[in-house]
């Protein structure tokens, strides 16, 4: 009696054990930077930001141009100046850069927590897409392919990401 319960427990375990190893694990990986650069509305995201920091480029050319203009234009008039007034201008000078610098840097900042927060807000929205992916294709783990050494293309759900956000997020 001892021997076949312990017989019918260890078939238990062996069919318990079998059956969690036969369960097959699905585990894909998306590129969320493609995502970002080749679906619809992360292109438009992108093309926005890009078009805000040219333009904030330009317009710190501009004044970093008239900044050196000033400077060419103390330095040629340095000997006709008396001591007090080229020290006035330089100091002016120096001034106008310390704040150009400043307002130069806070805008750049700006820039990326702008960039920042679109992105994310664009991941907010796309998130619920992938999650009903993944409900729907059984898909246990979904990794970022920035986090991943190799893996097989196969394994690549980005394509099919993009295409649903295409379809569903204006």
């Amino acid at each position: 009696m001892l021997k076949s319960l312990k017989l019918i427990f260890f078939c238990f375990f062996l069919f318990l054990s079998s059956y969690s190893y036969s369960d097959e694990k699905k585990i894909v990986y998306l590129n969320l930077d493609y995502i970002y650069q080749k679906s619809k509305p992360g292109k438009l995201i992108l093309e926005e930001l890009n078009q805000n920091k040219k333009l904030n480029i330009e317009k710190f050319k501009k004044k970093e141009s008239e900044i050196r203009a000033n400077e060419q234009d103390i330095i040629k008039k340095k000997n006709i100046l008396s001591k007090e007034e080229f020290d006035l201008k330089v100091r002016s000078l120096n001034e106008e850069m310390q704040k150009y610098n400043k307002i130069r840097e806070k805008t750049f900042l700006e820039y990326e927590e702008n960039k920042k927060k679109k992105l994310n807000e664009f991941l907010i929205k796309i998130t619920p897409l992938i999650e009903n992916f993944v409900k729907e294709n059984s898909i246990n783990i979904v990794l970022n392919q920035k986090n991943l050494f190799i893996a097989s293309k196969k394994f690549d759900i980005t394509d099919q990401i993009i295409d649903i956000v295409n379809e569903n997020v204006k």
